[in-house]
């Protein structure tokens, strides 16, 4: 089951070659740019807190969420014209993609949060 969704990660990009394809992984305190020909890690950087990711119109990004732990992240997807989509994620093993023809869109990424303190906050 864990090789899954790095699967369904690279199914999902190879239907989606005539773009700029952008493959990340984001851990808990990493994110991994990687080269969507080769898989091969481009670069790599620490992070600690929330993340924004923006796209351009024509790239599609894939997104897969590589938390150690079971948590849960906020992503929030804003479009040019403003409008946006609110999902929150299981962030252990999942992966989301975006659409060639969103246009420019904005993706927020909040820090890790435990099923717990999402209860809380609701």
């Amino acid at each position: 089951m864990k090789n899954l969704f790095p699967a369904l990660l690279m199914l999902v990009c190879t239907t989606i070659s005539a773009q700029d394809t952008l493959c990340v992984m984001i851990c808990l305190d990493e994110v991994l740019h990687f080269d969507y020909e080769t898989s091969k890690v481009l670069y790599r950087y620490d992070h600690e807190g929330s993340l924004q990711l923006k796209i351009q119109d024509g790239e599609v990004m894939c997104l897969h969420f590589s938390d150690e732990k079971k948590r849960f992240r906020e992503i929030v997807t804003t479009f040019e014209d403003g409008t946006h989509i609110h999902n929150t994620i299981n962030s252990k093993e999942n992966v989301l993609y975006t659409q060639h023809n969103w246009g420019d869109i904005i993706i927020d990424i909040s820090d890790d949060i435990r099923k717990r303190d999402l209860l809380d906050d609701h």
